[in-house]
């Protein structure tokens, strides 16, 4: 699939993991990660990147950041070797891109403008440092989340964005299908640098739920029974909080009638790292 004007590019949901996902390159999710940008610049062929990560999140307003040149990137983290302190990005923005977005948005009623100051932060260099180590001309751009947005306004966000695929447009949704940090580091071993507790039956079970939504269901539906988890019975156990499981809600939203396809999982306590394409070749 190539970002012709006649192709809709494919959109995704990754599972960002820990900053140290950078330096750890005997891992699954790393070894993944680079397959996948392997894809993207060699078959897929965005024109630019658009992507959401749980760690940005304003209130009231989605921020889109604008950049003339060289985006740069903060160490939203603490408590890691120093390498990690050491790494860079060197990636730009786009202006028209930015405000193309704020616009797009503005027009499905939400509240945006542009951010020139805030850097990438590791939900983005992160995953796209290991994916694609140089991107050059790619431009890149950070789209936040609305602090305590509820489930629909997250699809919304997506729907509003869903366009952008139509114009060789790459829409990322980066975050954690199961994040329970508080649970998966009380089963760090600090001797031997490792998680060493089972995987937690929660982490599991939410998991295999939302693979029953985002695989077996599209659209419309899809969305409805997004919005639905909000009841979900291990729901704050699997999510403590929402930033990390909304970049779902949007991806779908800009997925639309495109079905989803699982391309990585690896579990870890309380912590499950899936990712999503949805692509309507499926």
């Amino acid at each position: 699939m190539s970002s012709d004007t006649t192709s809709r590019l494919p959109c995704y949901f990754l599972s960002h993991g820990g900053p140290t996902t950078v330096l750890d390159t005997e891992n699954a999710e790393y070894k993944f990660l680079q397959q996948w940008g392997d894809k993207v610049l060699n078959e897929i062929k965005p024109k630019a990147i658009v992507i959401i990560s749980a760690h940005w999140e304003t209130n009231g307003e989605i921020k889109v950041g604008k950049f003339e040149g060289e985006t740069p990137i903060i160490y939203d983290f603490g408590g890691f070797a120093e390498e990690l302190y050491r790494q860079k990005y060197h990636s730009k923005g786009s202006p028209e891109l930015a405000d193309k977005i704020v616009n797009m948005l503005k027009k499905e009623k939400f509240k945006a403008s542009v951010d020139t100051t805030r850097g990438l932060d590791h939900g983005v260099w992160v995953p796209l440092k290991v994916a694609i180590p140089e991107p050059k001309d790619l431009p890149i751009v950070q789209v936040s989340l609305i602090r305590h947005a509820s489930y629909e306004d997250n699809i919304r966000v997506g729907r509003a964005l869903a366009p952008l695929r139509d114009e060789g447009i790459l829409i990322i949704g980066s975050g954690t299908m199961v994040h329970n940090l508080r649970d998966t580091f009380r089963h760090f071993n600090r001797v031997t640098n490792t998680f060493s507790g089972e995987v937690l039956p929660y982490t599991i079970t939410f998991e295999r739920d939302l693979d029953k939504i985002l695989l077996n269901s599209k659209g419309e539906e899809r969305e409805n029974q997004l919005i639905k988890l909000i009841d979900h019975p291990v729901l704050r156990q699997a999510h403590p909080t929402d930033d990390h499981l909304v970049p779902i809600h949007i991806a779908a939203g800009a997925a639309g009638q495109d079905p989803g396809r699982k391309i990585f999982e690896q579990f870890t306590t309380g912590m499950s790292l899936g990712s999503v394409e949805f692509c309507a070749s499926g």
